[in-house]
C-alpha cells in the first residue's frame, strides 16, 4: 500500500477545525457585580480566576461599580455597557499570528519601500 494512504489525514486546519478559532472567555457583568468587587478594583484574567466567576447568560444587566477592566476583546454591547457606567476599558494586546519567515521579510520590505515613496511625495509636494 503506498504511504499517503498509510498516513492520518488532516481534516480542516492544520491541529483541528477549532486552531483557527479565537479563544475568548465570555464573562457576564451580573456576575462580575455578584463577585464582590469593589468600585476601582481591576477586573483582569487573574482575578476573574481567583473569583471563580464562569460564562453564563445574561443579557440586560447594568452594572452600578466603576471598574477598571483588562480584556483581549470586547464585545460591542459590552464595551457600551461599560463605558455608560464609566468603567476604565484596557485592551491588551493579542498574540501575534505566525507568518511564514519569508512572507514576513517581504511584508518588512514593501512597508520601507512604501514608507520611502511616501516620503518622496511628501518632499516634493511643497515645492511644486
Amino acid at each position: 500500500m503506498p504511504l499517503y494512504r498509510r498516513l492520518p489525514k488532516l481534516r480542516g486546519i492544520g491541529g483541528g477545525m477549532h486552531a483557527g478559532l479565537p479563544k475568548y472567555v465570555p464573562v457576564n457583568l451580573k456576575h462580575i457585580e455578584a463577585a464582590g468587587f469593589q468600585e476601582g478594583d481591576e477586573v483582569s484574567l487573574e482575578t476573574l480566576k481567583s473569583k471563580g466567576l464562569i460564562n453564563p447568560s445574561g443579557r440586560e444587566r447594568k452594572l452600578p461599580l466603576k471598574l477598571n477592566v483588562k480584556a483581549r476583546a470586547f464585545s460591542a454591547a459590552a464595551k457600551e455597557k461599560l463605558e455608560a457606567a464609566g468603567c476604565s476599558l484596557t485592551v491588551l494586546p493579542g498574540r501575534k499570528k505566525w507568518v511564514k519567515p519569508s512572507v514576513a521579510k517581504n511584508l518588512a520590505r514593501a512597508k520601507e519601500y512604501f514608507a520611502k515613496k511616501k516620503a518622496v511625495s511628501a518632499a516634493s509636494e511643497p515645492s511644486s
